[in-house]
């Protein structure tokens, strides 16, 4: 009869203390820090205006976020970026570092937003409640509770067998679903109105409700979607965290995030337990009921006189910024048909003779002009053949008739063109230090 031997081990994940020397991120350019009184901001050449405003705002978010969890973090690192056309902020709270790019965010399913206080207040968020919620230091990310069995072998030359069995279970420091770290992280605070609930995440989660086809509770809980799939645990978390907030009070927020917090607590379920006297999908299902009902009643009036124009192109789900013919008989339109991403749009022509769709460029994601004679589209689109070899936006030009593609400039940071009336200039967007 075999005899089984086992070995338990516990594997600690040791994270590794943030590095001072900030200059690795971009070592040809100058690195510099401002140092507050919670707060150290790092930021490279060019950048100073972004991060002069980040270190005010920082100070001035931390009491507020910090009471509604009941903790205060170690001095936290901002670094500052703006180098590429990218718009984001990372937070590492295993490492109490807050990464901001400073161009703002441009993104067609949300509205307008102040970007540094938003993003600021976002992350910031993050590094508190997460922290908050953490089983235990932030130095230990995960334990591994391990199993290993080994052949039944007896020989003079071996002490044991060939390893035939590992297992290994993993028991993570942080247990908060994606929904409620980034609800919380775009409600903030009650009084904050820097990442607001505007029309374009209503619209979405209104279509959502009125289809019956809202995530369900476990969807909500992770990402690996498509953008607008993405995007809607973003704007479920957000509309989910403001009714618990509106209905059981805003401290409902703390106490949930402390008890997941709690060792024996693996999941939001009980911890909603624990503190609302209900499960996860009880909640859920009485959130459902109230958007229901409150947009039934809210469009009831829409529907009784409804207007409704037809449909024409209805592949993809981000089909921006049409641009018709003078003659009405075509118009060209940027698109993601045929892909899972907004970042992985094209350049598109409708015809309304032949009723189909024609990709003319791929790979753009701006808007576009078209010149007075109709002869050349002028767009923008991210490339790296500037001369610091950055991922930016510049200007080109495509000729209709000969397809034929123009660069116009070189490492401007130009985007979102369009073309005067009398074809002798182009507009565009130009962001540089946060402006």
């Amino acid at each position: 009869m075999r005899k089984i031997r086992y070995v338990l081990l516990i594997l600690f994940a040791i994270s590794t203390a943030i590095s001072a020397q900030f200059n690795e991120f971009y070592p040809e350019y100058e690195w510099y820090t401002i140092t507050g009184k919670n707060v150290f901001v790092h930021y490279h050449e060019g950048a100073e205006r972004t991060a002069r405003v980040v270190a005010k705002i920082a100070d001035e978010v931390w009491g507020p976020i910090t009471s509604l969890y009941g903790y205060e973090p170690d001095k936290v690192h901002y670094v500052i970026k703006d180098i590429d056309d990218y718009s984001n902020g990372a937070t590492y709270f295993f490492d109490n570092k807050i990464e901001i790019w400073a161009s703002a965010l441009d993104f067609d399913l949300r509205g307008t937003h102040n970007w540094l206080r938003n993003v600021i207040s976002h992350e910031f968020t993050h590094m508190v409640q997460i922290q908050a919620g953490m089983k235990w230091t932030r130095s230990i990310p995960a334990f591994y509770i391990q199993y290993l069995d080994y052949q039944d072998v007896r020989r003079p030359d071996l002490l044991y067998g060939y390893p035939d069995v590992i297992a290994s279970y993993p028991i993570p420091a942080i247990n908060i679903p994606a929904w409620f770290a980034e609800g919380t992280a775009q409600y903030m605070r009650k009084e904050f109105n820097y990442d607001n609930w505007d029309s374009n995440r209503d619209m979405i989660l209104r279509s959502y409700v009125l289809d019956n086809n809202m995530l369900t509770w476990n969807e909500m809980g992770e990402f690996g979607k498509t953008s607008l799939g993405n995007e809607s645990v973003y704007n479920s978390g957000f509309a989910l965290t403001r009714y618990i907030s509106q209905k059981y009070g805003e401290d409902k927020l703390r106490k949930i995030t402390q008890k997941l917090g709690k060792f024996g607590n693996f999941t939001i379920d009980a911890a909603f337990k624990d503190v609302l006297g209900k499960d996860g999908d009880e909640i859920y299902d009485e959130w459902k009921s109230v958007l229901k009902q409150s947009y039934e009643k809210r469009t009831a009036a829409v529907k009784e006189n409804l207007v409704a124009g037809e449909i024409i192109f209805d592949e993809g789900f981000g089909n921006f910024y049409p641009k018709f013919t003078k003659d009405g008989s075509k118009f060209y339109f940027i698109s993601n048909k045929g892909n899972d991403y907004l970042s992985t749009s094209s350049l598109y022509v409708y015809d309304f003779k032949t009723k189909k769709a024609k990709m003319v460029i791929s790979g753009i994601r701006s808007t576009i002009g078209l010149t007075p004679d109709e002869k050349k589209i002028i767009f923008a689109k991210l490339s790296e053949d500037n001369p610091k070899w950055i991922n930016i936006h510049d200007l080109f030009t495509y000729d209709i008739e000969e397809e034929e593609e123009t660069r116009l400039t070189h490492g401007l940071r130009a985007n979102n063109p369009d073309v005067s009336h009398d074809g002798k200039k182009i507009t565009f967007l130009y962001q540089k230090d946060g402006t």
